[in-house]
């Protein structure tokens, strides 16, 4: 490219040449790569992210020593949900200067989104070394050790970002996820309703408010909280309202059978995932009453959320325990496996299995959080 001296510029300002040097601008040369990159910033400003990365790339061939230009383009594919890429200029940034503690919560968090929690829990302790007051580098090292099914160090994490800020609703509302799955459900109760004193439009706190005191037994409570959460997020789906009333005396012989069907599908379900290369399996959740349950345990030595229910013959909707969901870094959802067992209607059949999917994931099948009923 062509280009111009001072002295051409205060003489020739009518001709062609100066007029393209004055809308490139003055301080240096247009094809710097400090011009470059300062283009490419407002290309990402005005959400044009794909168009920046080929200035970002020409900056970086000429500044390869400059982090800055890495952890932009991490942040360009970060926007465009390319984590792997995101990742590698993140680690980039931080070879050329490793007290950058945004590029090291970023490389965290592309770590989780690409499930390798270990390694994010490693990022995020790093982080909060270099930063004691950082609570979401806390929160966020609480979330990976809970889906490494470490709730203990889970809790501790969460106890910490919460004396560093109290105000966190998030902080409570994932502590309290954390209380749920242990089935400590008076302080998972209690942390979701503080989250709610924070934050009173909080759908998922009023959501898994409602799931605690539905499995305390307070049914009324339980569907006020649930049909809050609906009016919030109308993606929450709910039971109907009659799944709420309490259970009438003459139903009790219907729960005992419920109850006996139920324990008859558990060895079914073991053995089942058994063959199919689940391991260290264990019941977290069950609702006899609702013929479903929660199991956790590994697939192919990775963590791993079993969900299962039980279909009536003639019948295409399901009951699901509500799952956690909880959120990963970047606002990614776990994944699912789904398991579904056919109980014909107490004919003495044995039950089976007419339905699994190893990758399950309820959002992707009818758009919605699953609170209990789902449809096949």
């Amino acid at each position: 490219m062509k280009t111009f001296d001072a002295s051409t510029v205060g003489t020739c300002l009518a001709s062609v040449a100066c007029l393209i040097w004055l809308t490139t601008g003055c301080a240096e040369a247009p094809d710097s790569p400090e011009l470059m990159f300062a283009r490419a910033k407002i290309l990402m400003d005005r959400g044009q992210a794909a168009d920046a990365i080929p200035l970002l790339d020409l900056a970086l061939k000429a500044m390869p020593q400059n982090p800055e230009v890495y952890y932009q383009r991490g942040l360009v594919y970060e926007n465009l949900d390319l984590p792997e890429k995101a990742l590698a200029d993140y680690v980039a940034c931080l070879k050329l200067d490793d007290r950058r503690t945004d590029a090291l919560n970023n490389k965290a968090v592309q770590l989780a989104k690409l499930k390798r929690f270990d390694e994010a829990i490693i990022a995020f302790s790093e982080l909060v070394d270099l930063d004691r007051e950082d609570f979401l580098g806390y929160r966020n090292r609480g979330l990976c050790r809970s889906d490494m099914h470490d709730a203990s160090g889970a809790l501790q994490d969460y106890d910490t970002a919460l004396k560093l800020n109290p105000d966190d609703s998030s902080s409570w509302f994932q502590r309290g996820n954390v209380h749920l799955s242990m089935d400590n459900l008076d302080a998972a109760e209690s942390d979701f309703s503080k989250a709610l004193e924070l934050d009173t439009e909080f759908a998922r706190a009023w959501m898994n408010r409602g799931v605690v005191r539905y499995r305390k037994g307070q049914k009324p409570l339980a569907a006020e909280d649930l049909t809050r959460a609906q009016e919030l997020d109308s993606n929450i789906v709910l039971p109907a309202i009659d799944f709420f009333k309490d259970v009438a005396p003459s139903a009790a012989a219907t729960e005992v059978t419920a109850a006996s069907v139920w324990n008859s599908c558990r060895p079914l379900i073991s053995g089942e995932l058994a063959d199919r290369g689940f391991t260290k399996l264990v019941f977290v959740r069950e609702f006899p009453d609702l013929q479903c349950a929660e199991l956790i345990g590994e697939f192919e030595g990775t963590p791993s959320t079993v969900l299962v229910t039980c279909q009536q013959t003639g019948k295409s909707t399901v009951t699901l325990p509500c799952p956690d969901l909880p959120e990963l870094p970047g606002g990614e959802r776990r994944r699912y496996s789904l398991l579904v067992l056919e109980v014909p209607d107490r004919n003495g059949t044995a039950p089976k299995v007419t339905r699994f999917e190893q990758q399950w994931n309820p959002q992707s099948q009818n758009g919605s959080r699953v609170i209990m009923g789902y449809d096949l």
